[in-house]
């Protein structure tokens, strides 16, 4: 999340919405904004994991008075998205929005929502940047994380697979192992990272100095090349 700096903005009609004598602000619903974007699809219960002060401005109520309005939409009961209406407002108050995913068309079944349940832990990661969203045909990522550490002038790209136990899931997981191997070799992947590096505004590496990690959020645990790591994130509702 991009805190360093934020220009100070606000919307006449969202203030009855920001309860800022319970301390709330017009910063926290821009952060609300944002993440929905990132994430794609949220419900209720990921807001206050992201950030307890959440509670002020996510309640049922509002969230619904914010989909009138058109900001957000909830394709089903509890789970929203971001709409293009956000984008202005977020790029007025400093974000970054040329890396934020389209507006989600789908329903936010439960594999997105479980998807969502991860990246709610990723942002706890140290350095925790950003999302963002490749395909590289060959292989489409879950997600790509970008960390970054300013105080050290330096980041990490890890692209993050999201796997749920099914039928041939070992075999399902070498055959992603060999493509992330494949991509490694492959420019694409340099000159996707050329561009995306432009638009948030760090540097990139000569393409010799450029790298990658992998993560597999799964309940296996294999032991691939350095560069592969495997995780297993229990569940806590």
């Amino acid at each position: 999340m991009r805190v360093e700096y934020k220009k100070v903005v606000k919307v006449d009609e969202l203030a009855h919405l920001v309860p800022t004598r319970a301390g709330a602000t017009f910063s926290q619903l821009w952060q609300v904004f944002y993440y929905t974007r990132m994430f794609k699809y949220i419900t209720y219960r990921h807001y206050t994991k992201i950030k307890r002060s959440f509670n002020k401005i996510c309640t049922y109520k509002k969230l619904q008075e914010l989909c009138r309005l058109g900001y957000l939409k909830s394709p089903q009961h509890e789970v929203y998205c971001a709409t293009d209406k956000v984008l202005p407002i977020l790029k007025e108050a400093g974000y970054i929005v040329d890396t934020l995913p389209v507006e989600s068309i789908g329903k936010g079944d439960i594999n997105e929502l479980n998807n969502t349940d991860v990246f709610v832990q990723l942002t706890k990661f140290e350095h925790f940047y950003t999302l963002i969203y490749p395909n590289f045909g060959f292989i489409i990522p879950d997600a790509f994380m970008v960390q970054l550490d300013r105080k050290n002038s330096k980041y990490k790209l890890t692209f993050i697979e999201i796997e749920a136990r099914k039928p041939k899931w070992e075999q399902y997981i070498e055959k992603k192992r060999y493509n992330y191997l494949k991509l490694a070799r492959h420019i694409d992947v340099y000159n996707y990272w050329k561009a995306i590096s432009t638009k948030l505004g760090l540097p990139c590496p000569h393409i010799d100095h450029f790298k990658f990690s992998v993560f597999f959020i799964c309940s296996l645990n294999k032991k691939f090349e350095i560069g592969f790591k495997f995780i297993n994130y229990k569940k806590n509702d």
